[in-house]
């Protein structure tokens, strides 16, 4: 179809087209709206009836949409060597976030599609262009077009091309040659029996059988799509996200954590995030349907997992300062999280690595103008403080000098040593870990002694009690 072999040709890797008609798992997702699960993504619930049911948008001069195109475009750009992803001193950034802004880049190809289905129909209004920022369900319709079949971890999965998928839709008035529907509800050969939404929301067996789809491609070649009893997106889930199979909580979410909101993150969350500073790929990357693609090339693995202590240096601030950290992250996804955002979630990573060596950063960030970002920084002083990490500090006791530096406002890793950095461990060598303690002390008080905003003082005078107790 004329359509199709279009949108290949303008970078989507999947087209397919259907009716407009209602969302086949709407009303699923109106309950899951009215459970609170969406936090304060306060914007899932606007034109809630136009989400259910698109046919209800309307077009320039009042059309109206027949026909629905929905498209897939593939970003995976391999996979990080594990020993990247496992040293905690880096800061993970989701896949998506790898490359340019998604939405700036899909944009335009849709509109050029569009533009290309006028000029074979003649029309001479717009269509409605979405990538996920409209009343669009648009993993439903993603399924209900056989695009994938819709995973344990709530992502569309395509059985060729695994789950790494940007989605985005079209709507047009044309009655299009529409591709034949998938079931809304899966095969149900070798199920468990039937599942009810409200069974779903209340929580069902992670290692339940749901069934199966039959996806097929453009050239009619059909393949099975299924999660079978496969539950390793859940178990890995470190914040137990998912109240069930197809049912997340963001509430628990790290990429909502890290993304979506500016709020305070849960202190019962924290220590569970580890070095992830933006969003989230854990349950993508334990999935079967995503094995056996390339390796990300090293080249690209300082921009997408930087150093956590690089934005603190004074030639690359851009976890400090505004004009630095849009230079660094410039058209990419990362700028929603907003730089105190990210400096609030590299404090959280900060904090997990627990390294003595985070202690001046942390300091820094303390006289951070967001309260939020300060009260994260004392979070993570009060961590490296407590004399529960200072074993691992005290291995290091005989190792050369190092820079642990004391909050006096130098640069991170200039070589002045800091106000504690002459201080000795046992057998004459430094302790690494007890100056930590000390410089951390000493900033979270004098921090305290200035602080105004309560809950950043109430963090501070947690951290520093923690200090004392050995708690983490």
């Amino acid at each position: 179809m004329e359509i199709k072999a279009k949108a290949r040709e303008l970078g989507f890797s999947l087209c397919r087209i259907l009716p407009v008609e209602r969302a086949p798992h709407g009303e699923f997702f109106a309950a899951w709206l009215r459970r609170g699960n969406a936090a304060d993504m306060h914007y899932l619930a606007r034109q809630a009836e136009e989400r259910l049911e698109p046919g209800r948008l309307v077009g320039d001069g009042g059309s109206t949409f027949r026909s629905l195109i929905v498209l897939g475009t593939d970003y995976f750009q391999g996979a990080l060597d594990p020993a990247i992803v496992n040293d905690p001193s880096r800061g993970l950034i989701a896949a998506f976030a790898w490359g340019g802004d998604y939405h700036e880049i899909l944009k335009p190809r849709l509109y050029d599609l569009d533009a290309f289905v006028r000029t074979l129909s003649g029309r001479t209004t717009f269509g409605r262009c979405f990538v996920d920022t409209g009343p669009v369900l648009e993993r439903d319709w993603a399924q209900r077009a056989g695009l994938g079949f819709t995973g344990k971890n709530c992502c569309v999965i395509n059985p060729s091309l695994g789950s790494w998928l940007f989605l985005a839709t079209m709507l047009v008035p044309e009655a299009l040659e529409a591709d034949a529907p998938i079931d809304a509800e899966a095969d149900a050969a070798g199920a468990d029996g039937a599942w009810t939404p409200a069974a779903i929301l209340d929580g069902v067996p992670a290692r339940a059988h749901f069934g199966a789809w039959t996806v097929a491609d453009d050239a009619g070649a059909e393949d099975t799509g299924t999660c079978g009893r496969c539950d390793r997106c859940l178990v890995a889930c470190p914040t137990d996200a998912f109240v069930g199979p197809f049912h997340l909580d963001a509430r628990r979410c790290i990429s909502y954590w890290t993304i979506e909101t500016q709020a305070a993150i849960p202190r019962a969350l924290r220590a569970r995030f580890g070095n992830r500073i933006f969003g989230c790929d854990i349950c993508q990357e334990v999935c079967p349907w995503n094995r056996g693609r390339a390796a990300l090339a090293d080249a690209i693995a300082g921009r997408v997992a930087p150093p956590l202590l690089e934005g603190f240096a004074s030639d690359t601030p851009y976890w400090l300062e505004e004009e630095a950290f849009h230079a660094r992250f410039r058209r990419t996804p990362v700028t929603r999280a907003k730089r105190a955002g990210m400096l609030r979630n590299v404090c959280v990573a900060l904090g997990n690595w627990g390294s003595p060596d985070a202690v001046d950063a942390l300091g820094l960030a303390l006289r951070d103008a967001s309260p939020i970002a300060r009260g994260h920084a004392a979070w993570a002083l009060g961590r490296i403080a407590s004399p529960v990490r200072q074993g691992a500090g005290a291995r290091l006791a005989n190792r050369d000098d190092r820079d642990i530096g004391g909050g006096n406002g130098r640069g991170i890793g200039d070589g002045s040593g800091g106000d504690f950095g002459g201080r000795r461990g046992r057998g004459g060598g430094f302790d690494p870990g007890r100056i930590a303690t000390t410089a951390a002390i000493v900033l979270l008080t004098e921090a305290l002694r200035v602080e105004t905003d309560v809950e950043a003082r109430l963090e501070m005078r947690d951290a520093l009690a923690r200090a004392g107790t050995g708690t983490t």
